[in-house]
């Protein structure tokens, strides 16, 4: 009978420890981010937002950084490399991956402005005030409307 009880306050003890670790580990896994905000590369509506986050907080003085990573056309990717401190915009693009390209490098534009604009079809990152061409736009990033998911 002795041996019974004990057997049973075991097993009530190890469901005990398995209850509070499966709630420690649930409770954990809610507190993690979905997809790290920072880097870019599906293109919805979340990632649409984020960009236009990115342009306003530009606009306020407040800077930031995103990596955006397009999907595959033809050849390989075409990296987005995004960093503004609130005053000037440093965009990076770099297709050296892309196999494809007759123009293989990076490119880099320094900035003053970014602004969002939306035609019927696209959504337009248009970079000016840059170096070397302050008085040019520079549509930087273009993202057709009926592509975006979400």
């Amino acid at each position: 009978m002795l041996r019974l009880k004990i057997l049973i306050g075991s097993l009530a003890g190890v469901c005990v420890i398995v209850t509070v670790a499966l709630i420690m580990m649930l409770l954990k896994n809610a507190e993690l981010p979905d997809r790290d905000e920072t880097i870019l590369y599906q293109f919805d509506r979340t990632d649409l937002a984020r960009l236009n986050e990115m342009v306003q907080r530009h606009q306020d003085g407040s800077g930031g950084y995103l990596l955006l990573i397009p999907p595959v056309v033809d050849g390989g990717y075409w990296i987005h490399d995004v960093h503004s401190n609130g005053s000037e915009i440093t965009w990076t693009i770099d297709n050296t991956r892309d196999g494809m390209s007759s123009d293989q490098g990076k490119q880099e534009f320094q900035c003053q402005n970014i602004r969002f604009t939306e035609t019927s079809e696209h959504y337009m990152y248009i970079l000016n005030g840059c170096e070397n061409q302050p008085e040019k736009d520079l549509p930087v990033f273009i993202l057709r409307k009926d592509e975006i998911e979400g």
